[in-house]
């Protein structure tokens, strides 16, 4: 019963943990202004309207900011 309680608690902390870890800006985030942000996430959206494959999804968004 002891070991049972003791799972949980540890469940508990482990769950608490990668919640607050989730709250951490992402290295994209920290070395982009909330400008190239926005940027980023417009061109993201344009390459999923139109269907761009990964491969190529990500030359499509850096030429998109650049021509913004």
């Amino acid at each position: 019963m002891r070991a049972i309680v003791l799972a949980g608690v540890a469940c508990l902390l482990g769950a608490g943990a990668v919640a607050q870890t989730a709250l951490k800006p992402t290295a994209a985030q920290k070395m982009t202004s909330p400008d190239e942000q926005k940027k980023m996430q417009a061109c993201e959206k344009q390459a999923a309207d139109r269907h761009i494959a990964m491969d190529q999804r990500s030359k499509f968004v850096m030429d998109c900011m650049t021509k913004q």
